[in-house]
Order: structure tokens, then sequence, then C-alpha cells
């Protein structure tokens, strides 16, 4: 290791830009040179790029992996909400542990396992369902019994490895990475946000579900695009045997640039060195010492009588009805994730293509949501925010709902097209309830920000509401496991605008009536034809 050189080479750079030098408390800070809101261009530009390569491959393989289940095993839903089921459970059971493996270990060892895993499980992905277009594997997989059962299993784990690698890369990036190379200056900081993290600069916090970096936007919009005209202009195993050399290829790329990356920027390994030190020369124990049992270390870190605790506590204030409120909107499944991709697919018999620009016009209609966010908050306050946009995000799924029911009769062959004005009706609900639901979403974590502000314990009590989220999502796969067939898709769409009614009345009568003391809204506005 070269440390002494490192050390030296530091301090070379901060004398030379004219940095600011550690002061005492109380001491007077010398001006800062305007330079040092600069930061290195070409090191921005390969942090951007490894980012959106790893964000095209996790949105590439979220579309496609649902696109080749229903091809897989038609006429159910139930592979593609055990798929959901399962790897959304690996996110809550083991995410956990991320970020104690980002404290304690070298900063390019925990991103580039994460991009080994990441990879490797998306490769497995790919060439096991590559397999089941290609091999006798496929004309068995409708039993999911004997071998198709062993290789979807394989997919299913393959899938819980990718969701905790993602989650590890991106909180590696855009959190630590990024907060560290910005640490000494604000400008710098606030232009790696702008770059990787941020979308919507006007406001001053993030969003709980959708705090999204440019990147992942774009991967959003594109990549469906991109993996259904291979599906629909050549075929599924093509676009499987793509996918795995796209796989291959950008490991490779991204461990470059990961390296790359890593030492343009001396913030993320110069703090760190004396903690390679001292993994490198452990203290020994002292002889006789007892080694505490893994259980007890994990009892004393998660203390169930202090998290009944502390949920008792967040349960009585007046915010937590805010947060049962935006759960509830989770248990909903028309949101384009897999079970409704596989109704589209499988009782519509729309194509790819329609089906990925119909997705990614609804990212459009969430993103005008976080835009009108500020006007609106601006004119009515945020309590009256939340209550008008998940009313609006109701009355605009009622439709959807119609169009579940009526005018679209499900054919297992598709002779029966679906109505033009069903699909508007449909597409169309969906697409402005993400206006509403965006806008009750920032509008809710800003409360339960200001909420919490002085809190002693504001982190724990929050994370009780990323709890409340994931229970209700993993209900939402549940739910369609016991609705497995396209034709009962239906009622698991009426039990989601049911949660989001349930959703607006905690909101409404259980908070805003508490905060507000009325739910009525001002009758001068309602004579000046202004909002509410």
């Amino acid at each position: 290791m070269r440390q002494p050189e490192a050390l030296i080479q530091e301090c070379r750079l901060e004398v030379s830009a004219s940095s600011r030098l550690p002061v005492d408390e109380g001491d007077v800070l010398q001006p800062v040179d305007s330079d040092a809101g600069n930061i290195d261009t070409k090191g921005l530009i390969m942090l951007s790029l490894l980012r959106l390569s790893s964000a095209w491959g996790e949105r590439s393989i979220n579309f496609a992996v649902y696109l080749f289940l229903v091809q897989i095993f038609p006429n159910t839903l139930l592979p593609a909400s055990i798929y959901g089921f399962c790897v959304t459970g690996s996110g809550i059971l083991f995410s956990g542990s991320v970020g104690n493996l980002i404290d304690k270990h070298s900063r390019l060892l925990v991103v580039r396992c994460a991009t080994v895993g990441q990879k490797f499980s998306m490769g497995v992905i790919y060439a096991v369902l590559l397999a089941f277009f290609l091999t006798p594997l496929g004309r068995d997989s409708p039993d999911l019994i004997g071998p198709p059962l062993a290789a979807f299993v394989g997919v299913v784990v393959s899938g819980a490895i990718l969701k905790v690698s993602t989650v590890c890369s991106t909180i590696c990036i855009e959190r630590d990475w990024a907060s560290t190379i910005g640490s000494d200056s604000s400008q710098r900081l606030t232009k790696l946000n702008t770059w990787l993290r941020r979308i919507v600069s006007m406001t001053t916090f993030q969003p709980v579900t959708f705090n999204r970096s440019i990147q992942d936007l774009l991967c959003d919009l594109l990549s469906p695009l991109f993996v259904s005209a291979l599906s629909a202009g050549v075929s599924y195993s093509f676009t499987a045997s793509f996918l795995v050399c796209m796989t291959g290829a950008s490991f490779f790329l991204e461990m470059y640039l990961t390296g790359t990356t890593y030492y343009r920027f001396p913030a993320l390994w110069s703090d760190r060195t004396s903690e390679a030190r001292n993994e490198e020369a452990p203290i020994a124990a002292p002889v006789g010492a007892r080694t505490t049992p893994w259980y007890h270390r994990l009892l004393n870190v998660i203390n169930p009588r202090d998290i009944i605790c502390d949920f008792e506590e967040f349960r009585k204030l007046p915010v937590f009805y805010t947060s049962l409120s935006i759960a509830s909107i989770y248990l909903t499944v028309l949101s384009f994730d897999g079970t409704m991709l596989t109704f589209l697919k499988d009782a519509r018999h729309y194509t790819d293509p329609f089906i990925a620009g119909q997705r990614a016009a609804c990212t459009v209609a969430g993103l005008t949501g976080t835009l009108l966010f500020p006007i609106i908050s601006a004119k009515l306050g945020l309590v009256r925010t939340g209550s008008w946009s998940i009313w609006f995000e109701f009355m605009c799924l009622i439709p959807v709902v119609v169009a579940l029911y009526v005018g679209a009769p499900i054919s297992k062959t598709g002779a029966t097209p679906t109505p033009a004005w069903n699909a508007f009706l449909l597409f169309g609900g969906m697409a402005f309830s993400r206006i509403g639901l965006w806008i009750f979403d920032l509008t809710q974590l800003q409360i339960l920000q200001e909420s919490l502000e002085s809190h002693p314990r504001k982190n724990r009590l929050t994370s009780f509401q990323y709890i409340l989220q994931n229970i209700f999502d993993m209900t939402k796969y549940a739910l369609t496991m016991g609705l497995a067939r396209p034709s009962e898709f239906r009622w698991a769409g009426l039990v989601s605008v049911i949660a989001v009614f349930v959703g607006g009345v905690l909101y409404t009568f259980l908070y805003a009536w508490r905060v507000r003391g009325h739910i009525a809204p001002h009758w001068r506005w309602l004579a000046k034809f202004k909002i509410m």
C-alpha cells in the first residue's frame, strides 16, 4: 500500500487548490477560493456513466423478466407474483446490512462486489430463461414441477441476489460516494446531486418513493422500449441472448469505471487509510476471552422491546396516519409492475412496444406531478395539498377499474379486440393517477420530516414507514398469488382502488381533520373561483 505517498499527494492537492484548512472551533475561517466548488469533470462523467450502466441493466431486467415469464408460464399470474414477492422480501430482510458493509469495508471493494453480484445474477436469470425458450424445459414449464420448478427457483434466488446487490450499488454511488466527494464544498455537492440523485432541484428534501436520479428516469423511459423492440422485432430467445451479452459487456465496463472513478477522487480512499491499517493488523483477543454468540449480538442491535416501544410512540403521533396512508397505496397492482404486465400480455394481448410506451407515459405523468407540487403546495399548503392529491388519484383510478370490468372480454386467443375507449380509460386513468400519487408522496414526505425534525429518534421512527410500505408491497404480491388467473386480476384491481380510498380516509379524517380542525373547503376561495 502506498499510504505515505497518498497522504503527501493529498496535502499537495489541498495546498495547490488553496482549500480549507482544519480549524479549531471558534477560529475565524479563511475565505475559500472560488475553485472550491469545481469538480473533476472526467471523474464526474465516469461516475455518471457508472450509475447509468448499472441503472440500465436493472431497469432492463425488471421489465424483461416479466415479459419472459408470461411467455413461459401463460394463463397464470402465479410465477410473476412469487418472483415479485420473494425479491421484495429479500430487499426487506437483507438490505439493512448493506449500510454496515459500506461503513466497514473499502468503498472500491464493496462496489465491485455489488457489481459482481448484480451482473452474475442477471446472467443467471437470462441464461435460465433462455433455456426455457430453446430446450424441452419450456414445453414442461406450465406444470411448474420437476426441472421447470428447479429452474424457476434458480431465477427467484438470482432475483433476490440482484435486488440486494442493486441496493448496495445504489447506496454506495448515490449516497456514500457523492456525499464524500462533495463533503468539503456545498457547491460541489450540489453539482454532484444535480448529476446523480436529484431530478427536481426546486425541493429541499428527498422523496421516499420516487427518489430517482436522472439516470434512473432515463432508464425507466428508454430501457423498456429497447427490450420490447428486441422482443417484437426479432424473438424472445434472441432478446434473452442479447441481454446476456450486454450484461457481460457492462460488467467489464463497470469494473473499469469503478476503479478509474475511485482513484480520480482522493476523498474516496484518503479517509480510510487508517481503517485499512487496522484491518491489516487485527488485535489478538485476550487468552480465555469468550466470544459473544452471534444471536446475542443480533439481539443487542435489534432489541424487540425498544422497537415495540418506539412503534407505540410513533403510533400515538398524528403523523403516523400519513405514514399509514402512503403505505396503503403500496397495495396496488395498477402500477405496471410484473403482475399487471402479465395481465396486459396474457389477457389483453397488448404488444410489448405498446406496453412499454404506456409505461413511459405514466413516468412522464409522474414527473409532471413533481413539477406541479411546489406550485400547488405554495398555494394550498401542505395539508390541503395532500388531501386533494390523494383524492385526485382515487378519482382517476375509478375509470381504470371500470375498464377492467366493462367492455373487454378476456380471450385466450386474442380474437376479441379491446375497444379503443376501454384502453383509453385504462391507460389514461393510470397516467393521470400518477400525477396525484407523486404529489401526495412528496407532500407526505415533507409532513413527516417537519413533524419529526426535532425528535431525538427521528430516523428510527421514519424507518417504521419504510417497514409499513414494504409490508403492503409484499401483500400486493400475496394477493395476486391467491388471484392467480388473469380473469381474476380485476378483483385485485378493485382491492387496489379500495386501498387508495382507505388511504384517503386515513389521511383526511385522522390527520388533516386533527391538524386543521375541519375538512371543509374555504368558501371564500370557492367564491373567487380559486383552487381549494
